[in-house]
């Protein structure tokens, strides 16, 4: 049998794609070289555009959910406690649940290393064909590796371990209430490590920009929470057992590799979520966009325009802020902006405004007065190139 779809990776993007390319009629397939349910390197942390995204609300949702409304932000020798809202998972539950609900033909344990396209314009995975080639596997997916996007900056990376442990424990030494967040904002802002609780289970990392500073930012942020007791002394010995692993923050740059259409628009290869390189460009936050790209890719198939399927990724209102804070950061760094080397070292309110920021849009809200930052940023893009380097900070 001809599928309509392929899609190489289950993860939450693969999975979504498929569930509304199914609920539109399409024959789908999904290949996976895990077994799942599998063990995934994820804080598992949702922000509250996600249902929608999903076209699911909380209470469908049959595995472990941890609403948090505070936010615990420590940046420059400061503890806050901000009000914002979201959710954590653990992505071994999540993603189980969503790709066995997705209603595809999954095709798990099996590599998708040989890809090859036959004379009748078929992709081809081993014994499957189909029209349609999705690549949802990840940083190191295949897809992408076939027809890598551009990669303006290189990757970020983080350092992660999700381990069990005694409940009682785990209520006795968090900071704040069962799953809400503590954050420790690197003083030099290249980064964020975390401590999050989740009943009898604890997620703990460390996330950095430049992927070689990772493990000096994981052991500060180690000695941290273990000095301030929130890690239950009997489980220290899983703060050894971190594993490493990068993906890339978005970039506009990377929708330009979104799809290859064929001329006749009947088939072509598209990259979803971390293939593509769509994390969140402050917070690297990554299931929703995947989510949100899966659902984009499936609706432009459905509609018979596949071509169309990165104009929606530019114009949907998520992606937009995304841009928006991608073009803030690089109009700081134009500017000559610097982080302060210790945090500590600035003022109170810019502490409070940056932990505060922070914070903020861990809850995936919307950035206000946004008209307000595209009239910023565009008196910025007009700014000639030798005033801003002529006012670079030190």
């Amino acid at each position: 049998m001809v599928h309509d779809v392929l899609i190489v990776g289950g993860g939450p993007a693969g999975s979504t794609c498929a569930r509304f390319l199914v609920g539109g009629g399409a024959k789908v397939a999904v290949v996976d070289r895990a077994e799942f349910p599998r063990v995934k390197l994820c804080g598992g942390w949702l922000s509250t555009p996600i249902w929608d995204a999903l076209g699911l609300t909380p209470r469908d949702y049959p595995g472990g959910l941890w609403e948090w409304r505070t936010c615990h932000v420590r940046y420059g020798g400061e503890d806050r406690a901000i009000a914002c809202h979201g959710w954590f998972i653990r992505r071994f539950e999540l993603d189980d649940f969503l790709l066995r609900r997705c209603g595809a033909e999954l095709h798990l344990g099996v590599s998708a290393g040989a890809i090859a396209r036959d004379t009748d314009g078929l992709w081809a995975v081993g014994d499957l064909r189909a029209r349609h080639l999705v690549g949802a596997g990840g940083t190191h997916c295949p897809v992408a590796r076939l027809f890598p996007p551009p990669r303006p900056s290189g990757p970020v990376a983080a350092q992660e371990h999700e381990f069990r442990a005694d409940p009682a424990a785990v209520a006795r030494t968090r900071i704040g209430r069962d799953g809400e967040p503590e954050l420790f904002l690197h003083d030099d802002l290249r980064g964020y490590s975390w401590n999050v609780p989740k009943t009898d289970w604890i997620n703990v990392g460390a996330g950095t920009v430049d992927p070689n500073e990772v493990r000096a930012a994981w052991q500060k942020a180690r000695a941290h929470f273990s000095r301030a007791g929130h890690v239950p002394p009997e489980n220290a010995p899983e703060l050894d057992a971190m594993k490493g692993h990068a993906y890339y923050l978005y970039d506009p740059a990377h929708l330009d590799g979104a799809a290859r259409v064929d001329a006749d628009g009947k088939g072509g290869a598209y990259l979803v979520g971390d293939a593509l390189g769509l994390s969140q460009p402050l917070t690297a936050e990554g299931i929703l966009p995947a989510v949100l790209s899966g659902r984009l890719l499936a609706e432009a198939i459905l509609e018979g325009a596949p071509a169309s399927y990165p104009a929606r990724l530019r114009a949907h209102p998520i992606l937009v802020d995304y841009r928006r804070v991608f073009r803030l950061r690089e109009a700081a760094s134009a500017l000559g902006a610097r982080p302060a080397r210790v945090g500590a070292a600035i003022g109170g309110a810019r502490r409070r405004a940056i932990a505060s920021g922070f914070a903020w849009m861990f809850s995936g809200a919307r950035l206000p007065a946004p008209r307000l930052i595209d009239l910023a940023l565009a008196v910025a893009d007009r700014w000639p190139r030798k005033e801003r380097e002529s006012g670079r900070a030190v």
